[in-house]
């Protein structure tokens, strides 16, 4: 779980914003601070969102019961994202046919199992926790991307390009494979 309140201490402290270094109440803070607050966790959901959605899905199966061989996408427990596969109970991959707001199945069955990605559910304060447990997703591409998304706001275009930079050279090299290295043991002489 990512702990939003460090990110935007992170992201603050980045920015040079002296007055949010300290968050443990919030209720202490004066009301320019505490709309820096907001604007800085409008700012991680953004961020949250897109890297969820377009760099490191979550992924999930579900099990559902087909309407007249559709499966409707408001059935699901979460807003997909993106589908990946609908297969049968026996893991078989079915022909469907994808729709604005169903997926046509072609083949004669009851249940399918369904793996998508999903749309996170937004962070409603700071004291919330998000999930993206093991995707790669840290705290500081986090905190690059607030600091971008609210020097952008803010209107500081080149300030916004040089931490955006940041957090994009973050993402890319989350997503490179790490491979481990191994040395062959050697046998004695």
């Amino acid at each position: 779980m990512l702990n939003i309140k460090s990110i935007i201490q992170s992201a603050s402290t980045m920015l040079g914003i002296d007055e949010l270094k300290d968050l443990t109440d919030i209720n202490s803070l004066d009301e320019r601070s505490k709309n820096i607050v907001g604007v800085m966790l409008y700012c991680f959901n953004e961020v949250y969102q897109e890297l969820c959605c377009d760099y490191f899905p979550l992924i999930i199966e579900e099990k559902i019961e087909l309407d007249n061989n559709c499966l409707y996408f408001n059935k699901l427990n979460k807003d997909i994202n993106r589908l990946y596969v609908i297969t049968d109970e026996n893991h078989n991959t079915l022909n469907y046919i994808v729709l604005t707001n169903y997926a046509r199945i072609y083949d004669n069955v009851d249940k399918v199992i369904v793996r998508y990605s999903y749309v996170p559910d937004l962070a409603q304060s700071i004291d919330d926790n998000v999930e993206c447990a093991d995707l790669g997703i840290s705290d500081r591409m986090l905190a690059l991307g607030v600091a971008a998304e609210y020097s952008l706001y803010r209107g500081k275009l080149s300030e916004a390009t040089i931490f955006d930079n940041r957090y994009k050279d973050s993402i890319e090299s989350a997503k490179l494979p790490t491979r481990r290295m191994y040395v062959k043991s050697r046998s004695w002489l």
